[in-house]
């Protein structure tokens, strides 16, 4: 275990947030920045995300590696072909890269919504490189120092959580982008709420180890040498979404209705591009 200061802007003043799994998660003070601290080392950290099972304070294993969900590829075809509907409506074919690409939903969305173009997938969990390539796709588990350095966007699809330090590997992504390329990330908007008692669901300590929302996200995009463009608000807390989150509570043993349509999270779009 590290302690650490805050990864955006370095300050060690901060208030406790949120404990889960042993971990706690404090906010930055001066910047608002959420992450956990102390945080399991670089190593550790490393070692779980090949795996997908980090190893939680109370001895319990924590098993993030999911499973491939058909019903994200219509949902990222809709929100790509918004977003990137200058891009789509210029005709000239882009060459893109998803990290942290899982099985492979994203790729297909953009396959979906850009036919034109040029797009693969990294992700660091063999299982998952595997389910991806047998059904088509085009997910491999090289490196992100191993891909080309002339790409037009790079996407990282819920990814900010889970990296310990983003400035330095922003600035290796930034490396890979052409001038003018576009880093395209999604990640939701845990600093701007309340308390943590507005987010009914799980936090995933210490999978997730950073939380930032648009303000800090400007800092960082900023600290990296890119600038905001857009930014796509969408809230999640649909009538689905509250059943989820209410039989998740009673499954955890605090019992809760969760009600759609009344909570102040949102998982948030950026474009964020490269002079």
């Amino acid at each position: 275990m590290e302690h650490i200061q805050c990864p955006n802007c370095a300050s060690d003043r901060t208030v406790e947030w949120a404990r889960e799994g042993g971990f706690i998660a404090v906010k930055c003070t001066p910047c608002g920045l959420i992450y956990v601290n102390p945080r399991p080392s670089a190593a550790e950290i490393t070692e779980a995300n090949k795996v997908g099972v980090h190893r939680t304070q109370n001895g319990k294993a924590l098993n993030v590696s999911a499973r491939r969900n058909a019903a994200k590829i219509g949902y990222y075809q809709r929100v790509i072909g918004e977003l990137f509907a200058t891009e789509h409506t210029a005709g000239h074919p882009l060459k893109w890269l998803d990290v942290g690409a899982g099985y492979g939903e994203v790729v297909e969305a953009i396959q979906s919504a850009l036919p034109a173009t040029d797009v693969e997938g990294i992700e660091p969990m063999r299982p998952k490189v595997e389910i991806a390539q047998a059904r088509g796709v085009r997910v491999s588990d090289r490196s992100i120092a191993q891909t080309d350095s002339d790409y037009d966007v790079i996407s990282l699809i819920n990814v900010y959580s889970h990296i310990p330090d983003f400035r330095e590997f922003g600035e290796l992504l930034v490396s890979k982008l052409k001038s003018g390329g576009i880093l395209f990330l999604e990640t939701g908007n845990l600093p701007d709420l309340t308390s943590r008692a507005d987010f009914p669901d799980t936090l995933y300590l210490p999978d997730h180890l950073v939380f930032a929302a648009p303000r800090q996200m400007e800092s960082i995009a900023k600290s990296i040498g890119l600038a905001m463009e857009t930014t796509k608000a969408e809230r999640i807390d649909n009538p689905l979404w509250a059943v989820k989150q209410t039989v998740k509570s009673a499954l955890r043993g605090k019992p809760r209705i969760v009600l759609p349509y009344t909570s102040e999270f949102r998982t948030v779009f950026y474009k964020l591009r490269k002079p």
